[in-house]
C-alpha cells in the first residue's frame, strides 16, 4: 500500500513540477507570471502543491526551520566543535548565520507570494469550482500565508509579550497579503499579530464548513470532488485542526491564555482527527515498522521523500569515518539520562528508547533517531509542524495561569494523559504549579527533538537564560536580525540598529 502512495505522490509532485518549473522558484521580488496556472481547477491545485513543494525545502521546514538552524538555536542539541556546521548558530554569532537564516526568510515570502497571486485568482475565478472546494482551497491559502508569517515573527521578531506589552509596538516585519514584486511596509509586532488572527479565523470558518475534517455539519449539497484524490490525507496538508492549533500557539504567544484554552480543549475533547501511538508500534519487532515520528498523532505533517538523505548525515555518528562528525546532532549520555530522567541508564519512556542511537564509538554522546530510517521502512519521510501532545501542554499552562487550585489538578491531568501515552509512570496531584510549569519545560524539552519548537517555547516565556546556552536570553539571542538585503525596502528599518 506504501508504495502504491509513494509512487502516486512522486507523480503527483512530478507533475506539479512541471506545471509550476516557472513560477515555483521565483524571487518575492519577481513578477510572477500566471495567465495560464488559473485558467482551470487543476491549475489553481497545481499552484498549491507548488506552495507545499516550497515548504519542504531544507532552506525552511526540511531543515533549517525544523531541526537544523531554529532547533540548534533553541540549544535542542549539543554543540561542542568549532567546526561544527551549527556552532555559530549555537552561539548566536548571528553575523555568521545570516545565509541561513535570510534564505530562510527569503524562502518563506516566495511560498506566502505564490499563496497570495492563488488568493486573488480564486476570488476572481470562484466560478470554476463547487462550494466546498472553493472553501477548502482559499481556507488553506488564507492558514498557510498565517502560518508562514507567524513562524517569521516568532524567529525574527519579539516574545514574552504577556510580560512586556510593550514589544507589540516594536517595528517588526511585512504583512503580505496582495500579490506583488515588492515587500510592503513594515509593521509592529502587533499588527503583524492582528493580520495572522485575522487570516486564521477565516480560515477556520471557511475550513469547519468545507474541509473533511470540519466539524460543522455539512449541507445537502455539499460536494467535494475528489477523483483525483487532491483531498486525501488532509494530515499532510493545512487543515481545519491544523488551523485551529495554530490559533492556539498565536494566542499564547500573544499571552491570551483565555482564549487560547478553548481551543486547545477544543482540540482534545474531539481527538483533532489523531490518535496516541502505542507500544506495539514504537516497540515493533522489526526496525522498519516502528513509527519513529508518532505519525498517529500528526495534526500537520510534510511528505518529504529526500529527508533521510537531507538529515543522514547529522544523526550519523559514522558519517565522518575514521574520524569524528562534527556535524552530529545529539545528546550527551549525562544529559539524556537526566531529561528522560532515567535510573541507571533505564528508563521506559519510549521516547528514550526510540529517539537516540546510542552506539557511538567516537564519543561520549547519542544521536537522534526521530529521522532515521532503513530499507523498507513503513512510514514514509515524514516531518511534523504540528503534533498532538503541544495541545495538552499549552491547555496545561493555561489552566495554572488562573491559581485555582482544580485548574492546577486539570493540567496534572493533561500532562498524565502525555506521560500514560509515552510509557511514563504518572504526576502527582500535590505539585505546585511552578513545579508543574517545570514539567511542561521538560516535556518541550523531550517530545520536540528535531522539530524546531523549543526555540519558540523559551522565547514565548522570556527565559532569563535559555538551558544549555553560553548567553543570557537577551534581544541578542532571541531576535534573530533581519536580511539586510531587505533592509530599506518598504519601508523596512533595521530594527536591532535602533
Amino acid at each position: 500500500m506504501k508504495k502504491v502512495r509513494d509512487i502516486f505522490c512522486v507523480l503527483l509532485l512530478l507533475c506539479t513540477t512541471m506545471s509550476c518549473e516557472n513560477w515555483l522558484d521565483v524571487d518575492p521580488k519577481t513578477e510572477i507570471k500566471s495567465e495560464l496556472m488559473f485558467q482551470s481547477e487543476s491549475g489553481f491545485k497545481d499552484a498549491l502543491m507548488g506552495v507545499y513543494l516550497t515548504l519542504r525545502d531544507p532552506e525552511l521546514y526540511g531543515k533549517e526551520a525544523t531541526w537544523g538552524f531554529v532547533d540548534a538555536i533553541g540549544q535542542q542539541t549539543d554543540i561542542q566543535d568549532q567546526a561544527a556546521a551549527y556552532y555559530n548558530a549555537s552561539r548566536y554569532n548571528y553575523s555568521q548565520t545570516s545565509g541561513v537564516s535570510d534564505a530562510l526568510w527569503a524562502k518563506a515570502f516566495n511560498a506566502i507570494v505564490n499563496l497570495n497571486n492563488m488568493l486573488e485568482n480564486l476570488d476572481e475565478q470562484q466560478n470554476l469550482f463547487t462550494p466546498a472546494t472553493y472553501g477548502v482551497l482559499k481556507g488553506e491559502a488564507l492558514g498557510l500565508r498565517a502560518f508562514l508569517h507567524f513562524d517569521l515573527v516568532r524567529l525574527f521578531g519579539w516574545g514574552n509579550l504577556a510580560k512586556k506589552p510593550e514589544n507589540l509596538e516594536k517595528l517588526c516585519m511585512p504583512y503580505m497579503t496582495k500579490y506583488d514584486k515588492v515587500l510592503t511596509k513594515q509593521l509592529t509586532v502587533g499588527e503583524v499579530l492582528a493580520h495572522i488572527e485575522e487570516d486564521l479565523l477565516a480560515s477556520i470558518e471557511l475550513l469547519n464548513n468545507s474541509d473533511p475534517y470540519g466539524l460543522a455539519p455539512k449541507s445537502d449539497d455539499y460536494d467535494l470532488p475528489n477523483e483525483d484524490k487532491f483531498f486525501d490525507n488532509r494530515e499532510k496538508r493545512f487543515n481545519y485542526w491544523a488551523a485551529v492549533c495554530t490559533l492556539t500557539r498565536v494566542y499564547m504567544w500573544m499571552g491570551r491564555k483565555r482564549e487560547a484554552l478553548p481551543l486547545a480543549t477544543s482540540f482534545i475533547d474531539k481527538g483533532g482527527r489523531t490518535s496516541w501511538i502505542d507500544s506495539y508500534t514504537i516497540d515493533a519487532y522489526y526496525e522498519k515498522d516502528r513509527d519513529l515520528t508518532f505519525s498517529r498523532e500528526h495534526v500537520f505533517a510534510l511528505d518529504i521523500a529526500e529527508l533521510f538523505e537531507s538529515v543522514k548525515h547529522y544523526i550519523d555518528p559514522n558519517a565522518n569515518k575514521p574520524n569524528r562528525n562534527a556535524d552530529l546532532l545529539y545528546h550527551s549520555s549525562e544529559r539524556a539520562n537526566k531529561l528522560f530522567e532515567a535510573v541507571n541508564g533505564v528508563s521506559t519512556d519510549y521516547r528514550y528508547k526510540r529517539w537516540y542511537n546510542k552506539v557511538n564509538d567516537y564519543f561520549d554522546g547519542w544521536a537522534f533517531y526521530k529521522y532515521w530510517e532503513v530499507e523498507e521502512y513503513s512510514h514514509g519521510s515524514v516531518l511534523p509542524l504540528i503534533r498532538k501532545p503541544e495541545m495538552y501542554y499549552m491547555a496545561a499552562e493555561c489552566l495554572l495561569e488562573t491559581g485555582n487550585a482544580a485548574d492546577r489538578i486539570k493540567a496534572i491531568e493533561y500532562l498524565n494523559t502525555v506521560r500514560d501515552n509515552r510509557g511514563i509512570a504518572k504526576l502527582g496531584n500535590d505539585m505546585t504549579a511552578g513545579t508543574v510549569q517545570d514539567e511542561i519545560t521538560k516535556e518541550y524539552q523531550r517530545e520536540f527533538i528535531g522539530e524546531g519548537q523549543l526555540f519558540y517555547y523559551y522565547k514565548r516565556l522570556g527565559f532569563e537564560k535559555i538551558p544549555y546556552s553560553t548567553k543570557p536570553g537577551s534581544d541578542a539571542v532571541y531576535v534573530v536580525p533581519l536580511p539586510s538585503g531587505d533592509v530599506g525596502l518598504g519601508g523596512m528599518e533595521d530594527y536591532k540598529k535602533k
